[in-house]
């Protein structure tokens, strides 16, 4: 399922229900953040994660806006909230090795909620 194709401002975002993963990659700085991630948080609300065996969010951005930064930590609690739940959940945060604010970044939003974070660290 593609929820936005993504370009040079707005990133893409699609779920593979095969592997139960959600991947936002790419760069993040629309005008309307909203208008960009509404879809996909309407369908977190609304899909029933049960029926997969594990929720992986997996993000790889080379930058956000703020506006983005409110809109990942909105579904960042989705995951952390199922993973209470007791559904398997984890996010996957990746990086480029020489982007330090990047990982800073993951590790904040790490430490705002008890879902498993795994860093992953991509050489230049």
């Amino acid at each position: 399922m593609i929820f936005n194709e993504g370009d040079h401002h707005k990133p893409s975002i699609r779920f593979d229900k095969e592997n139960g993963m959600l991947s936002i990659t790419g760069s993040s700085y629309p005008e309307n953040a909203e208008k960009v991630f509404f879809p996909v948080l309407d369908w977190l609300n609304e899909f029933n994660f049960e029926n997969i065996p594990k929720m992986i969010l997996h993000i790889s951005l080379k930058y956000y806006n703020t506006a983005t930064s409110k809109k990942l930590f909105e579904i960042i609690k989705k995951y952390n909230q199922a993973w209470k739940n007791g559904i398997k959940a984890e996010i996957r945060w990746e990086y480029m090795s020489d982007d330090e604010d990047m990982f800073e970044s993951g590790r904040y939003y790490s430490e705002l909620v008890e879902v498993p974070f795994h860093f992953i660290e991509i050489p230049d």
